[in-house]
């Protein structure tokens, strides 16, 4: 399962197939440097050069894998929010475990407009609020939310898709000038 089109229940875990690693603006300009460099450390057979461009395209490459690992084993175990009425922001907990021993700096998770800035420290689980925007009335789908991370050193964007099964309740908005409530016609309660 690469990306769920349809959604799924939870808890949901991110594996290695689910994860897509591409680099940044700033990792292809690394990447064209490199090869600048080495074409130049080739042409004039500058050894010192050479084993520089190498040294630096091992680390650009560890990075990548850095990101990738970043994000896989995390689970997305449990959505929940408070009904609120139409037009409010609906608040979002979101409770992600990190199992393993890694701990997870720099995540971010977006959805639709709304973004999340966290990091799980290692073997722990973490609650992530997101205020999202509600504009009508009924079950709202949540749709697919991506969680990705530009660690260690942002020369890659590593992103997996989730998309919980779980409906949130929103209330029609209540009228502002609303009339009375009708009273009592008998001895009753």
């Amino acid at each position: 399962m690469v990306r769920p089109k349809q959604p799924e229940p939870l808890p949901a875990r991110i594996t290695r197939k689910r994860i897509y690693v591409l680099p940044t603006g700033f990792g292809l300009f690394l990447g064209a440097l490199l090869v600048a460099m080495l074409l130049g450390g080739l042409n004039y057979n500058n050894n010192p050069a050479l084993l520089l461009v190498f040294l630096l395209a091992g680390v650009g490459n560890n990075s990548l894998v850095h990101a990738h690992l970043i994000l896989s084993g995390i689970s997305l175990k449990s959505v929940q929010a408070e009904p609120v009425f139409a037009g409010q922001a609906l608040r979002l907990k979101l409770r992600f475990d990190g199992s393993g021993t890694r701990r997870r700096p720099g995540l971010q998770l977006l959805l639709g407009g709304a973004i999340a800035l966290f990091e799980i420290a290692a073997g722990e689980e973490c609650e992530v609020t997101l205020e999202v925007p509600t504009h009508r009335r009924g079950w709202m789908e949540l749709g697919r939310m991506r969680l990705s991370t530009l660690w260690p050193l942002g020369l890659a964007r590593a992103w997996s898709w989730l998309r919980p099964d779980t409906r949130m309740l929103v209330y029609p908005t209540p009228e502002p000038t609303a009339p009375p409530l009708p009273e009592a016609l008998g001895d009753g309660d």
